[in-house]
């Protein structure tokens, strides 16, 4: 076999490796908006490329799904795991709402599986919350009490696991997972920070250029509720400062008595806990995906004697 690559092939290899880690056949038009080539190539030569590579036993494909994974199942799977987030897209956009009415939180997202239109039968819905500067650690404080006392501390319809305030908007890990994630959040609800946010992320073009968060999504916008804002009213001053401190200080020395086997370096990814910012990844999914990705690539390579850099 030959170990030259166009850069449109290299690409497309490139996009469904990442994408092998999670068993997920991408369509025609997600490996175009995936692409990492710009300008962007016409479909014209994508599917060129694609049967190409077919031919020569690398990629699988399957009722218009596209894959480097031999398994046939995994094209049944990804159907039925589409099927079950658009049954569940509208109670997560409830949910997301009822988010939004909680005191200081300024703007909510669907993120994780069901972002990407995908949602396994033990997958949990996801949400990526933007909350008042200074007050990010009263909001979490608040969703996680209700979940512990209303919902049983279930996660399935509720993961509030990453926030950032309005201050802040630039995610600081800047990799091909942290963009991934970026580009495929679902706006549900918005104060008016969401163009903020999305010209904050600009970076995530660099990976993605014919990708990026929508403009006009479908999104909720709407005012404080009188409700809302007599609620926030006595958290404003410096009883609110040292309250939110006080929170944040809580959850870490929590996180660091549960966590502490983590590195520190890894600790302080997976589970950063800064006034500005609060995530709670205890696997550190990011890395075990970056690792994983850089390994599969390493394989695929030698496996079929290419190179995907």
């Amino acid at each position: 076999m030959s170990n030259t690559l166009s850069k449109l092939q290299s690409d497309i290899i490139s996009t469904l490796v990442y994408y092998d880690i999670f068993d997920y056949p991408l369509k025609l038009n997600e490996l175009l908006l995936n692409s990492k080539l710009s300008p962007k190539p016409d479909k014209a030569s994508f599917v060129n490329a694609i049967n190409e590579l077919k031919n020569k036993n690398i990629v699988n494909i399957n009722n218009d799904l596209y894959a480097i994974n031999k398994s046939n199942s995994i094209f049944k799977n990804r159907l039925s795991g589409n099927e079950l987030a658009e049954k569940l897209m509208p109670k997560a956009i409830k949910r997301s709402k009822f988010i939004a009415a909680f005191p200081f939180v300024k703007a909510v997202y669907l993120s994780g599986s069901i972002s990407k239109g995908y949602m396994a039968e033990d997958g949990d819905i996801d949400f990526f919350i933007i909350a008042e500067s200074g007050r990010l650690w009263i909001a979490r404080t608040l969703l996680i009490l209700f979940k512990k006392i209303f919902l049983l501390n279930s996660y399935k319809t509720f993961c509030v696991n990453y926030f950032i305030d309005d201050k802040n908007l630039e995610i600081e890990e800047k990799n091909l997972f942290t963009a991934t994630e970026l580009v495929t959040l679902i706006p549900t609800y918005d104060y008016g920070i969401h163009m903020q946010f999305k010209n904050a992320n600009k970076w995530a073009n660099d990976y993605f250029p014919n990708n990026e968060l929508p403009e006009n999504a479908k999104i909720s916008k709407g005012k404080r509720s009188l409700k809302k804002a007599l609620f926030e009213l006595p958290f404003y001053g410096k009883l609110g400062d040292k309250i939110d401190t006080f929170f944040l200080n809580l959850t870490l020395r929590k996180w660091q008595k549960k966590f502490g086997y983590l590195p520190t370096k890894e600790f302080d990814i997976a589970l950063k806990s800064r006034p500005y910012v609060s995530k709670h990844h205890p696997q550190n999914f990011q890395k075990r995906v970056l690792d994983t990705y850089a390994e599969k690539c390493r394989v695929f390579e030698k496996e079929y004697s290419i190179s995907l850099s």
